[in-house]
């Protein structure tokens, strides 16, 4: 991942990546080059509800965070995504939660 631009806006930003193989996940982006990135802090997203019912989307789980129903997320690792589809920006509430959010351990 070495054709980083120094000025790009979206480095630092906590994010949404949907992959093509690899599923959803959510954290710090570090870098990206064409379809790959690398996030900090990255949760993967296995199942999920958009907090309070506002939505149904991952645009809305970006901008409401996720609801404690249904969902389940992985613990925070620091990795590198390849065939990344897209990446959208999180509101500062929706980072916090999902960030924040507690890690699901099967019973």
């Amino acid at each position: 991942m070495t054709k980083q631009l120094p000025d790009d806006p979206w480095i630092g930003k906590f994010v949404i990546v949907r992959t093509r193989d690899a599923g959803v996940h959510a954290g710090v982006l570090r870098s990206r080059d064409g379809r790959q990135c690398e996030l900090a802090e990255s949760r993967r997203l296995w199942r999920w509800r958009v907090n309070g019912n506002k939505g149904i989307t991952l645009s809305d789980l970006a901008v409401h965070g996720l609801d404690t129903r249904d969902t389940r997320v992985g613990a925070a690792v620091t990795l590198v995504l390849t065939e990344n589809c897209e990446i959208i920006a999180c509101s500062p509430e929706a980072a916090e939660n999902i960030a924040q959010f507690p890690t699901y351990v099967p019973r």
